[in-house]
């Protein structure tokens, strides 16, 4: 077998255009894994509502809302009601529950002594993106 000799501006040359090609297919494999689709969350929406149930002396709202996709109302999620009353108002978690089967929810909220707003909060999750229903506002009772 005989030896052949390569000139060392040759062997750089190549040494050269092996890292090139090399770092070309790393490249190229990540910009491949970077450009695979992700799957975007549906969008959800959330409503809310009021109803006044009186008990003899006492005055009950039943909050009710419906956490829904695509016309659907999505089962088993967690949502949270918020509140906010006083001067200076921040909203507050006052209850958390899990959606039905048709996406509804309710909370049984005796009526405030103040003032106060209510609203309902989806967090989202990988299936779907986050939302909030709009705001209602609660009254005492005179």
């Amino acid at each position: 077998m005989h030896a052949i000799r390569v000139p060392l501006p040759t062997r750089a040359a190549l040494a050269l255009a092996a890292t090139a090609l090399t770092a070309g297919g790393i490249m190229a494999a990540a910009t491949a894994v970077s450009a695979a689709p992700h799957p975007k969350p549906d969008a959800t929406r959330l409503s809310i509502s009021n109803k006044v149930i009186a008990h003899g002396r006492h005055h009950v709202d039943a909050v009710t809302g419906v956490l829904s996709s695509g016309h659907k109302g999505v089962a088993h999620e967690t949502v949270a009601l918020e509140a906010r009353a006083g001067v200076k108002p921040r909203w507050k978690v006052v209850a958390i529950g899990t959606t039905g089967a048709s996406g509804a929810i309710t909370f049984d909220v005796v009526t405030p002594k103040t003032k106060t707003q209510f609203k309902y909060v989806f967090a989202g999750d990988a299936r779907y993106r986050a939302s909030h229903s709009n705001v209602i506002t609660l009254l005492p009772v005179r």
